[in-house]
């Protein structure tokens, strides 16, 4: 075997999760560990598709234990989840979700029996993950990590996540553990980090609050920009937080600082594709540069941004533009998909977003381009909100626009197909306009 890391940096009695509000210690996590793996086939790959987070880190832990590749579809899927499936031979899904079928065989995660609390030592080299790319530019794709990668990503990233004070931190997360996102901050962090992981992933405003009060202080809340502004419009109090950290959209400037006055802490956005993981941080409240993680470097050719870091197999290449700034910082320039052109000028569609969801009323929103059609680019947008009026919201974007990029029409749906991190995919958003439109709205 290649140089052997350790499944958990932790000591056996520390608090590594809270279950059903109970504290679970790193030894009684590692007996459940090896209980579960002496269950797992000798050989293929597991789906693992446990929403419980807790559960989700033993499978994950147990399939390292017996050297097994764990593979984080995208969604939950049957036609998703098969599809990847067949791609693996001998896979099977790991799920605590009791109707759940598939075309492979399927491993209820119930409590496995106990088992010698063993620590073992893991293969660097071992494919431990296959996450795959959210898809809202194409089909989902995989992305393969060793062992060794997701290590030494995470000893980079915790400082960046929890800051440099001492843990154990209680974290809270609204993503789901199979998305990179929270896969890093919350089961690769509990692992390797001082982090005592929360087992749910609360959805509404109150359940949030209630999984913040169960977490031990100091708490960190993992989420997203539309889980935020939820949690903001919602009015409710919340447990003190150390930090809140926000990704896989752009977080506006003035909400970043309404939630640091609601939360009391500071709002860290993290910026990180599935290729790499997390890469660079800001205080999105006090600027709108980001500064790359220690050990990452960016090179630029031709236009093209290229990651690089002795933990990754080789350079990754970015879709986003970077603008560098003088002092090493960097300002996101959006992607050439993201650009459109219309009357000779050109600008983001994320800008416009921006500017959509800013407009009074808009609790949600997203301005898209409509399907070429022979003729010069067409933007239109859908927003949420009751107390949305589109001719105040049109009014509010030529504040802030150039007239040629106000959405032509505007149309109120009762929610946009936002993915479980808050991601919209270009097929669902032109889906919705389509039946919205047919339907007078």
């Amino acid at each position: 075997m290649a140089q052997g890391i350790r499944l958990i940096t932790r000591a056996a009695g520390e608090p590594l999760a809270i279950r059903g509000g109970v504290i679970v210690s790193v030894e009684e996590f590692l007996s459940q560990v090896q209980g579960l793996a002496a269950t797992l086939p000798g050989s293929g790959a597991i789906a693992n598709l446990c929403e419980d987070r807790y559960r989700f880190l033993v499978g994950f832990a147990a399939a390292l234990s017996r050297g097994l590749t764990t593979l984080m579809p995208p969604n939950p899927l049957a036609a998703t989840v098969n599809r990847i499936c067949a791609e693996w031979p001998g896979s099977l899904v790991l799920t605590d979700q009791p109707a759940a079928s598939f075309d492979v065989p399927v491993l209820r995660f119930e409590e496995a029996p106990r088992g010698a609390p063993e620590n073992p030592l893991v293969d660097g080299t071992l494919l431990a993950a296959v996450s795959f790319t959210s898809g809202s530019t194409g089909a989902p794709l995989p992305q393969r990590k060793s062992w060794a990668t997701l290590v030494a990503g995470t000893r980079i990233n915790l400082g960046y996540f929890f800051g440099r004070a001492p843990g154990p931190f209680g974290v809270v997360a609204t993503v789901p553990a199979q998305h990179m996102y929270g896969f890093e901050t919350t089961a690769l962090a509990a692992l390797q980090g001082p982090v005592v992981m929360h087992d749910g992933r609360p959805f509404y405003p109150a359940s949030v609050a209630a999984a913040l009060a169960a977490a031990p202080a100091p708490r960190v809340l993992v989420s997203t920009p539309v889980h935020l502004r939820a949690l903001l419009a919602s009015g409710l109090r919340f447990a003190p937080v150390a930090r809140v950290l926000s990704a896989t959209a752009p977080l506006e400037a003035a909400l970043a600082a309404d939630l640091e006055h609601c939360f009391g802490a500071e709002l860290v956005e993290i910026y990180g594709c599935t290729e790499v993981g997390s890469m660079a941080a800001r205080r999105t409240a006090s600027g709108d540069a980001w500064r790359f993680f220690e050990g990452l470097a960016c090179a630029e050719r031709d236009g093209v941004a290229w990651i690089s870091a002795a933990h990754l197999e080789g350079e990754v290449r970015l879709l986003d533009a970077l603008r560098f700034e003088p002092d090493g910082s960097f300002v996101l320039a959006g992607r050439d998909s993201d650009l459109v052109k219309i009357g000779g000028k050109r600008a983001s569609i994320a800008e416009v977003t921006a500017a959509l969801l800013a407009a009074p009323g808009v609790e949600d929103g997203v301005a898209f381009q409509l399907p070429a059609g022979g003729g010069e680019a067409r933007l239109a947008a859908l927003i949420v909100g009751g107390a949305a009026d589109a001719a105040r919201v049109r009014g509010a974007l030529a504040a802030v626009l150039d007239p040629v990029f106000i959405p032509r029409r505007i149309v109120h749906v009762p929610a946009l197909p936002r993915s479980a991190t808050g991601k919209l995919t270009r097929e669902a958003v032109l889906k919705l306009y389509s039946e919205a439109s047919a339907a007078g709205a």
